[in-house]
């Protein structure tokens, strides 16, 4: 019968010591995907956020008849007449045309209160009634009763608007910032819709 050798300290060591350098190495690795996967993450929450606001706009911009800008705020008039495509219909005055004004819907940032003095990052809709006061819009501007925003965190929403030959046109950035850990994930866009409305009866 053979005797079997053991492992001398020196091999067992070593053996140790190529083990540790492959555990840390897919440790390292393991960091540095989870690491990377979590910062894709939380740009495309950027993104994501930027693009819903970006199309919340655009689409609200297919259905109004004017639009303005007062205190940093994008204001829109539907049309208080319309047909089944939303398109105005005029009513006849004399003989002449008129297009009769409805609802006004204001777009704007605040906190979970949606108060319009309050700063916040949660993108907001509300009614602007008769007397110029804003009714704040809790089913489309938060999460249920979660009390989150449903377009948020947005840190930039600056609307322009200009009246030309082409019609109204409204110009809007949005910009949505995350900071986690030391790592800042930012998206900003700026996009261009026509109030396609007016475009239709200018």
């Amino acid at each position: 019968m053979r005797c079997q050798r053991g492992l001398t300290l020196m091999e067992a060591l070593i053996a140790l010591a190529v083990a540790g350098v492959l555990i840390a190495t897919l440790l390292m690795v393991y960091v540095q995907g989870t690491r990377g996967f979590a910062h894709l993450q939380t740009q495309a929450l950027t993104e994501r956020v930027v693009e819903t606001a970006l199309m919340e706009i655009e689409s609200a911009c297919r259905q109004a008849m004017f639009a303005e800008v007062k205190n940093g705020r994008l204001i829109l008039t539907f049309p208080q007449d319309k047909d089944a495509y939303g398109k105005p219909v005029p009513i006849k005055k004399k003989e002449v045309p008129t297009y009769r004004a409805g609802e006004r819907i204001i777009y704007y940032l605040s906190d979970t209160s949606g108060a319009l003095n309050r700063r916040g990052t949660i993108l907001w809709r509300g009614l602007i009634a008769n007397n110029g006061s804003v009714q704040p819009d809790p089913a489309w501007s938060l999460l249920g009763n979660t009390g989150q925003g449903r377009i948020m965190p947005v840190m930039e929403f600056t609307p322009s608007v200009q009246i030309g030959s082409a019609g109204i046109v409204v110009t809007l950035t949005v910009r949505s910032t995350i900071q986690t850990g030391g790592d800042q994930y930012e998206t900003r866009r700026t996009r261009t819709f026509l109030v396609q409305n007016a475009n239709a009866w200018r």
